[in-house]
C-alpha cells in the first residue's frame, strides 16, 4: 500500500458533557453522570418486604387511567390538560417502576416525565394499550396526546396553536408529566388523615380528517338535461 495515500490517525477525541436524556442536566463528567443514574435507580427501587399488588388490581388502574386521559380528549378540548385520582404511593411505583426521575424528600413527590414518540411508546407499554393517548370521532377526526422532541418546540405552528397552552410555564409543550403526592388533613383535634393521589399533565391537540366538496356539473342543452358527474376535491 502507498504510504503516502494513507489516512492520518484520528485524533483522541475527550467528551467533556454528558446529558441526561430525561431532565436535560449536563455533567462535566461520566462519573458525575453514572453517579446521577445511581440516584435515580434509589428513587425506583421497590422495598423489601413489601406486600404484593395483584396483577388484576395494577390492570384495572391502568385502564381507569386511560379512560380518564380519554375523558380529556373531547374535540373541543385543547392545550394544557390535567387528570387525577387517588392511588397508593406503592401502586404508583409498581406501575411505574424504572421511570421515576424526581424525587421530592421534603413532600415525597414523585415524578415521571414522557416525551417524543419514545415517551409515547413507553406508555403504550406501561398502560398495555397503543391508543392510550389518541381518540377517534365522527368525519374522520381525532384528538390526541401531543409528544414532541424537545426541537420540535420551536415550530412556530406549534407555538401559535397552543399560544393560550403556553401561558402555564409549568409544563412543557410535547411532554407528559405523572406525579404522585401525598396529601394529609388535621382536625381540630389533631387526628390526622393521608391520602395519596396521582396527577397527569398533558397537552391536547385535534386533527381534522379529509374535506370533501361536491361540485355540480349538470348542463342544460335544448332542454336536455346532461349530468357530467360529480368532482370530489380532497384537502
Amino acid at each position: 500500500m502507498n504510504k503516502e495515500r494513507e489516512l492520518p490517525p484520528l485524533p483522541f477525541i475527550i467528551i467533556n458533557n454528558t446529558e441526561c436524556f430525561v431532565c436535560k442536566k449536563n455533567f462535566k463528567s461520566i462519573r458525575g453522570f453514572f453517579q446521577h443514574k445511581s440516584i435515580i435507580r434509589k428513587y425506583n427501587k421497590i422495598p423489601e418486604g413489601q406486600e404484593k399488588i395483584p396483577s388484576f388490581l395494577i390492570n384495572k388502574f391502568k385502564e381507569t387511567i386511560v379512560y380518564l386521559i380519554h375523558r380529556r380528549l373531547g374535540k373541543k378540548n385543547t392545550g394544557l390538560q390535567t387528570v387525577s385520582m387517588d392511588c397508593p404511593v406503592d401502586l404508583f411505583k409498581k406501575i411505574f417502576e424504572n421511570y421515576i426521575h424526581y424525587y421530592t424528600k421534603k413532600t415525597g413527590a414523585l415524578k415521571c416525565v414522557f416525551r417524543g414518540s419514545t415517551g409515547y411508546q413507553e406508555l403504550s407499554s406501561i398502560l398495555n394499550n397503543p391508543n392510550w393517548g389518541v381518540k377517534y370521532h365522527q368525519q374522520n377526526q381525532k384528538t390526541f396526546v401531543q409528544l414532541s422532541d424537545q426541537n420540535q418546540e420551536e415550530n412556530p405552528l406549534n407555538k401559535l396553536r397552543l399560544k393560550k397552552a403556553t401561558k402555564n410555564p409549568k409544563y412543557s409543550y410535547g411532554e407528559v408529566i405523572i406525579k404522585w403526592k401525598g396529601k394529609k388533613d388535621i382536625d381540630a383535634k389533631k387526628n390526622v388523615c393521608n391520602g395519596g393521589f396521582v396527577y397527569i399533565h398533558f397537552f391536547c391537540l385535534g386533527r381534522n380528517g379529509p374535506r370533501f366538496v361536491v361540485v355540480d356539473m349538470t348542463f342544460h342543452f335544448s332542454g336536455v338535461v346532461v349530468p357530467l358527474g360529480m368532482r370530489l376535491s380532497g384537502r
